[in-house]
């Protein structure tokens, strides 16, 4: 029988853990009979919860203490409806207008925001986002340079950071998902890449998508090219709540994102191009990444 949860007064009832071989927190996060609820971190006066709707249970959420956006991570919403990614080529708003949402016959389970009023207008200082919340020391900020720089130098010298995030884990311990955030400073290519290494255990294949909650210039976005250097971008520009469509590549007969030969995700040339703008002073665009690995990244 279906239950309803008032995410306000509903106990956690999860116990997040540090990841024993990578960055950030792990959440046991699997398709149960009952409703999962974790706790909540805090970032920039945003506050984030990760919720796994059993069958047809009900969330009731409280609309007075902000704007509330859902973002689907697996499975879906009956009511309203919503899936984990929008269609190809398309933006969707993730903020959420209604009291309540209610899973579908497969559960759902869910990132939810709510922007209070105590959330920053804008994001000038990396020090705005430090994470409160269990295991916060765990969730620190960094730049692209010094997590990179012995992979690439491309980084070196970029105003971008990252934090490592949550690793949400299903009931045999496979990595369902893991979302994290990351910002680009004023001009910041987060360069062109199609994440085509072969995947390993710290590194599986994923279909990715993104979810922005700050755009510094108002004009920052994906874009796709033809080749790393290219002249010409076909741009996306988001807003705050949105969210995009697949980039990666779909396979018809399965549904879900398309392998390479050597187990990577297919995907064209891709990245982020942060917006300019003429006013003084730093303004960071802020973007979470669902990395949904590929046994997840259920489409069609």
């Amino acid at each position: 029988m279906a239950s309803t949860f008032n995410l306000a007064t509903a106990t956690p009832n999860i116990a997040a853990s540090k990841h024993p071989t990578r960055f950030g927190v792990s959440l046991p996060m699997g398709q149960r009979a009952s409703t999962l609820i974790s706790a909540v971190w805090i970032m920039a006066g945003w506050t984030l919860q990760f919720v796994r709707l059993a069958p047809g249970d009900q969330l009731e959420l409280d609309q007075s203490q902000g704007d509330v956006f859902v973002k689907v991570i697996h499975g879906a919403l009956a009511s309203p409806s919503r899936k984990v990614y929008p269609d190809v080529g398309a933006l969707v708003s993730t903020h959420l207008d209604s009291d309540t949402v209610t899973a579908g016959p497969h559960s759902a389970l869910l990132a939810i925001y709510i922007r209070t009023p105590d959330a920053a207008a804008e994001l000038s200082e990396i020090d705005q986002l430090e994470v409160e919340g269990p295991l916060a020391d765990a969730l620190v900020w960094q730049t692209f340079e010094d997590r990179y720089t012995h992979v690439t130098p491309y980084f070196d010298g970029l105003d971008a950071h990252l934090v490592p995030g949550f690793h949400l884990l299903d009931d045999d311990g496979a990595e369902i998902a893991y979302v994290f955030f990351w910002t680009a400073g004023k001009g910041v290519d987060l360069s062109t890449h199609n994440h085509g290494h072969t995947p390993s255990e710290q590194a599986p294949a994923f279909a990715e998508v993104h979810q922005v909650l700050y755009n510094g210039t108002g004009k920052g976005g994906m874009y796709s090219t033809a080749e790393p250097g290219a002249a010409e971008r076909e741009r996306l520009p988001m807003q705050p709540g949105e969210e995009h469509g697949p980039f990666f590549v779909i396979d018809p007969a399965t549904g879900k994102a398309k392998l390479r030969d050597n187990g990577a995700v297919e995907y064209p040339w891709h990245g982020w191009q942060a917006g300019e703008d003429d006013r003084p002073g730093q303004r960071y665009d802020l973007v979470c990444a669902y990395e949904i690995t590929a046994p997840y990244s259920q489409v069609a």
